[in-house]
């Protein structure tokens, strides 16, 4: 069998090639959508609103999936989410908590892709100028890996003690794979700080103005006849 001969020049050609195909390979699989809100429960890093659960509650919205890291409120009010602001830091599981309004919780949750969480509230001053149980909003990040996202809770009450829930990590790392927690963090306000709830995507917003335009050339036309 006769096989075709390689020049220099043909050979460094195929390794340019087979170098650009690994390239495009490696980008294809660090590439991370651009962060969106839940619509249909779903949003473009494929995570749910079911991701994240709270006292048998599903959470109003989540957001993401966002490179980098949250470690902060100053983290989460710089997103300037529809969710509105004022958020306070409450716990993560890897620093210590806070006291807040007179209350401090605890996260406890272990690190894996997913099982129960907990949130542990106490009142630390007995008065004001919360008390529990209380009616709060809530923001759960998840972090793995190198990304993380978001799950809003609204006008949920907790209660003193353990507040039960689930947490399933549903976006993959840059290497394709499902990641474990590095950590969970906890935001809150009081209830009456804003309101969470999904976002419709921008395609459908503006396909549900069009329908909307219809409906209206529809009305006056029969208003005309």
């Amino acid at each position: 069998m006769k096989f075709p001969t390689i020049t220099p020049s043909r050979f460094g050609v195929v390794l340019c090639a087979g170098a650009m195909g690994f390239a495009m390979q490696t980008h294809a699989a660090t590439a991370l959508p651009s962060p969106g809100y839940c619509f249909n429960n779903t949003a473009s890093g494929g995570i749910t609103s079911a991701g994240v659960t709270l006292n048998s509650m599903a959470a109003a919205d989540c957001y993401g999936v966002v490179s980098g890291n949250i470690n902060s409120a100053a983290d989460l009010n710089g997103l300037s989410l529809s969710w509105g602001s004022n958020w306070a830091y409450l716990d993560s599981t890897d620093a210590s908590n806070a006291t807040w309004m007179g209350l401090t919780f605890t996260a406890s949750a272990p690190l894996n892709t997913g099982a129960n969480w907990t949130l542990t509230g106490t009142d630390t001053n007995g008065t004001t100028p919360l008390n529990l149980p209380t009616a709060l909003d809530l923001v759960v990040g998840l972090k793995a890996a190198d990304r993380y996202a978001l799950w809003g809770f609204d006008n949920v009450v907790v209660n003193s003690g353990a507040n039960d829930g689930t947490f399933t990590i549903e976006f993959k790392n840059n290497g394709g794979q499902i990641p474990d927690l590095s950590h969970m963090i906890v935001f809150g306000r009081e209830a009456d700080g804003g309101t969470i709830t999904m976002v419709p995507e921008a395609e459908t917003y503006a396909m549900m103005l069009a329908g909307l335009g219809l409906v209206g050339f529809a009305a006056a036309r029969r208003r005309r006849n």
